[in-house]
């Protein structure tokens, strides 16, 4: 079977179980690096021929070719074993050449979350590049909402309530299809007014979407990645620690330290379960050890 074929066959289902845009842009991604090794190599591009063996070259092409880290390397050979699994299940193949295959150790440090002193740098610079209403709209409302950045580009202004104070995501944009209603924080919530009041000049009267480019037209991954680059060097910033995730990271832990609960949490970030939000405990040792302080059973004795 063509690896375009299994590929589209599973787009189809993922489609079906009503996936969202990125997770189909992901699986796509784990495909199109395959695609180009073997084209390299002149093999072709067919379940048949693709071995444990072939996907162990893949993994050296990927490390010194394509200059991929551990982690980049990791989420590539996530995207095909899962789509491999898949057709296997279907019977669309009859052997999963992944199942063995050694995935990349990830490293143990944890991914950077922006803490507030950053924040207030990345503000200051903001304020002086082109449309600094939008940005600090935007960054105050990746702070105070911990969204994904698909979840916020794809906001339009009706799904905001600036009387209650209430954001709804939309099932259609929503990772797995889960809708849900995200609370909004009073300062966000003006500067956003401002914005719109301002600011906000839509190209064409049909176009919704919240946040704007320069041209009018909506912001793209590719616009946020480039303006949040910017801001990180204007601020002498590592680009990690702005980073679209960053900031939700950043608000998940902020929010914690800020007496926020964990069951809540969970429900802002649109997580399935509460493991996925047990992660960012881990980023709160110094917290947990001013806890203690307060606490402790044997410094009361």
């Amino acid at each position: 079977m063509l690896l375009s074929s299994l590929h589209a066959a599973h787009i189809r289902h993922l489609s079906s179980m009503r996936r969202s845009p990125a997770t189909l842009i992901y699986y796509r991604y784990g495909l199109e690096p395959l695609v180009e090794f073997l084209k390299a190599q002149n093999i072709a591009a067919d379940t048949d021929v693709i071995t444990r063996a072939v996907l162990t070259e893949f993994q050296l092409w990927l490390r010194e070719t394509r200059g991929l880290g551990p982690g980049g390397e990791h989420a590539v050979l996530r995207a095909i074993r899962a789509t491999f699994r898949w057709a296997l299940f279907e019977e669309l193949i009859d052997k999963d050449p992944t199942l063995k295959i050694r995935m990349p150790a990830l490293p143990k440090e944890r991914p950077p979350a922006v803490q507030p002193h950053e924040v207030a740098a990345c503000l200051k610079v903001a304020a002086e590049l082109s449309q600094p209403l939008r940005n600090k709209a935007l960054l105050l409302f990746l702070y105070d909402t911990g969204l994904r950045q698909g979840e916020v580009l794809q906001l339009e202004t009706d799904d905001i309530d600036l009387n209650t104070g209430q954001i709804t995501i939309r099932g259609s944009t929503a990772k797995g299809g889960r809708g849900r209603t995200v609370p909004l924080g009073i300062k966000s919530a003006r500067a956003i007014a401002r914005y719109e009041r301002h600011e906000r000049k839509p190209a064409l009267p049909m176009i919704r979407t919240l946040f704007l480019s320069r041209t009018g037209e909506p912001m793209t991954k590719g616009g946020l990645t480039h303006l949040l680059v910017k801001i990180a060097a204007a601020a002498g910033l590592p680009r990690d620690h702005v980073a679209p995730h960053a900031w939700r990271r950043g608000f998940a832990v902020g929010y914690l330290r800020n007496g926020g609960d964990m069951f809540s949490l969970q429900q802002i970030l649109g997580h399935q379960t509460l493991d996925m939000t047990r992660r960012y405990v881990k980023y709160l040792p110094s917290d947990i050890q001013r806890q203690h302080l307060r606490a402790s059973p044997a410094d009361r004795l």
